[in-house]
């Protein structure tokens, strides 16, 4: 079997890219160890941020809008981006200057977002506890697209365009030849092709670790619960010290997302399920923000596991043999940066990507050798620093 280009993984990343790549008229195929999204894609809150200080993160922000408004009009509004708005709220002096400073760096980008004191937090959203808060940042044109949704109609789109997606198919390694990827091997099988994009998601580095190519990243847990209450009319609320968000889901719903636990955790042998004395605990913590959830319960939630990098930026384009290709360490930003697959993808059409990715390559780790590093992990749009080189 001979295609233009593997892709390895079948969640979000992947199954865009194979779009992508089918629509420039390459012969595809998707790998996929289970099933569609059948891991952390379709477990995501689908947060999207619609604005920022860097401007690849900006670029990469809008582009994904773009891309879920045109699934939107073509499937006649299955996937629909929700605006709901963004609320990031700070209890320390220092988060609250860093929200501050934010407003300046973000209207250098010619993006809006404002700056509010305790004050007016209380008199926008009075059903949040206020007396502890420093200040806080509101971006109105923030949103959420249900990722479930998201990536079935990816994988249709993919499989419209050409791509054939071949599931419950678990790649054991890839086959390099005189420096230059030659396919991939499957169940015994080689399947041929000069061009093969990793996207499996915390699975790329055990993956390519088999075929002695090692990848700078480091697994852990988030878990998400399900909440049950009136929570009157709450937007998405991310609290800078704590970790934790909020985002509704309906008039009686929220989904409260947790910090990162399990730090370099087994990929393959991890609790899918949310411990319950964390649930708990993180339930108390959001009723005191939210007096009026003092009712609210947990009513289920997930637990996915994810891969970050040791800055904190995902890693995207070529690395390592030629005609290899990644797209993935994305930490808990993975639909926020969805856009960054089709960069990908464009560089494996030898295309110019639609934006920058210098601070993102994969390339900036070249010759990594497998040394250990300190995780790093948030949401991106408080790490939005310049990417180093550390190796």
């Amino acid at each position: 079997m001979r295609y233009d280009a593997v892709v390895i993984g079948a969640g979000l990343p992947g199954l865009l890219a194979a779009w992508k790549l089918a629509e420039g008229r390459f012969r595809v195929a998707v790998l996929e160890r289970g099933t569609i999204a059948s891991e952390s894609s379709a477990l995501a809150a689908g947060h999207i941020p619609q604005e920022s200080t860097s401007p690849a993160n900006l670029a990469v922000l809008l582009r994904t809008r773009a891309i879920i408004d045109e699934l939107d009009r073509v499937t006649g509004g299955m996937v629909r981006f929700h605006v709901v708005g963004g609320l990031q709220i700070a209890t320390s002096q220092d988060g609250g200057s860093a929200l501050r400073a934010r407003v300046d760096l973000a209207a250098r980008l010619g993006v809006a977002g404002e700056y509010l004191d305790p004050d007016l937090i209380a008199s926008r959203w009075p059903n949040l506890r206020t007396d502890d808060l420093a200040g806080g940042y509101y971006t109105a044109t923030d949103g959420f697209v249900f990722s479930q949704t998201l990536s079935v109609t990816l994988a249709g789109m993919a499989r419209n365009a050409g791509a054939e997606i071949w599931e419950g198919c678990a790649v054991d390694r890839l086959t390099v030849d005189r420096g230059r990827v030659s396919g991939v091997v499957t169940a015994g099988h080689h399947v041929l092709a000069p061009r093969v994009l990793v996207a499996a998601g915390a699975w790329s580095a055990t993956l390519l670790a088999r075929s002695s190519i090692f990848l700078p990243t480091k697994s852990f847990v988030l878990q998400a619960l399900i909440v049950v209450g009136d929570h009157g009319g709450l937007r998405f609320m991310s609290e800078f010290e704590a970790g934790h968000y909020v985002m509704p889901r309906s008039p009686a719903t929220l989904l409260l997302g947790l910090p990162p636990s399990d730090i370099g955790v087994d990929v393959d042998r991890f609790s899918r399920h949310p411990d319950p004395t964390t649930a708990t605990r993180w339930l108390e913590l959001l009723q005191r923000r939210v007096p009026a959830l003092r009712e609210a319960r947990v009513a289920g939630g997930w637990a996915g596991v994810l891969a970050s990098t040791p800055d904190a930026w995902p890693l995207v384009g070529r690395f390592g043999p030629e005609g290899l290709f990644v797209a993935t360490g994305f930490g808990g930003g993975g639909v926020q940066r969805l856009a960054t697959a089709e960069a990908v993808a464009q560089l494996m059409l030898d295309q110019e990507p639609f934006y920058d990715i210098r601070a993102q390559e994969a390339l900036r780790f070249e010759g990594y050798d497998d040394t250990p590093f300190e995780f790093r992990e948030g949401p991106f749009y408080y790490t939005e620093t310049a990417a180093t080189q550390l190796w």
